[in-house]
């Protein structure tokens, strides 16, 4: 009995200094939930949005915004099914979310990161044409080029970011999309502005984006093959051996 008097003691202590700086409890849950996920306690920050959600199912704006984090908390986890969603689920559910074309663009790089290409190029198509002017317009373009690369259409990748340089010629994305262009045209090795206004600050970030899980399998494969030369290299020896003692290969497998 003492303990629970307590809690209520607390709660209203607590209730009663928030009250005083004007800041509400779903405020103040959200706010929590999203110190943790700057933090990059992406675990615990999940706990405490879903905490936002269940506790204050009425204060939309905070829960609308709430799954938008939840989303790229899962999405920074790698845990990809589940990312997808919580962005659908504002995409569905609050439309007029201050956070609603940022869902749609996470939902594409989500799709992106999940190795689903066709599913993004949609997603990223649909953000580009719906709101041209919105900051994410040019990103979209971007990842959408990067999308086509990776599925070998070089003209359809080379097409969006020529489009990123006709009409976002001063966006953020510029000079990620003159990059892009270099490198599809062959050339390996960074030349004197090679497009007007090129800043060669940002290659290395895209130098790691171009060093694909396929080139990391190809390596793989490079490594099992090594290993297999080797057995069967071994094999022979073997073979070889047991010729020379007259022993039958049957012989050493039942031993």
């Amino acid at each position: 009995m003492k303990r629970i008097i307590i809690f209520f003691i607390i709660i209203f202590i607590t209730g009663t200094y928030l009250y005083s700086l004007h800041i509400t409890l779903p405020q103040a849950q959200y706010s929590l939930a999203l110190e943790l996920y700057s933090k990059g306690k992406y675990k615990s920050a999940i706990i405490e949005f879903k905490n936002l959600i269940k506790e204050y199912p009425e204060a939309a704006e905070y829960v609308g915004s709430a799954y938008y984090w939840l989303g790229l908390s899962y999405l920074s986890l790698k845990r990809y099914r589940s990312a997808e969603k919580n962005f659908k689920y504002v995409l569905n559910h609050f439309p007029k979310s201050r956070y609603y074309v940022d869902s749609l663009y996470q939902l594409g790089r989500t799709y992106y990161m999940w190795r689903k290409r066709w599913r993004a190029i949609k997603i990223f198509t649909k953000l580009y044409k719906k709101y041209p002017r919105h900051e994410l317009a040019d990103n979209s373009l971007l990842w959408r080029g990067v999308c086509y690369y990776k599925l070998k259409n070089k003209k359809r990748a080379l097409k969006d970011f020529y489009t990123i340089l006709r009409r976002y010629p001063k966006g953020n994305k510029a000079d990620a999309a003159r990059y892009m262009i270099t490198y599809i045209k062959g050339v390996r090795t960074v030349v004197k502005a090679p497009v007007k206004g090129f800043d060669t600050s940002k290659l290395q970030d895209w130098e790691e984006l171009l060093k694909t899980k396929e080139e990391a399998l190809a390596e793989k494969e490079k490594e099992l093959k090594t290993k297999e030369a080797v057995l069967a290299e071994k094999e022979k020896i073997i073979n070889k051996a047991q010729e020379k003692l007259n022993i039958p290969a049957n012989d050493t497998q039942k031993r």
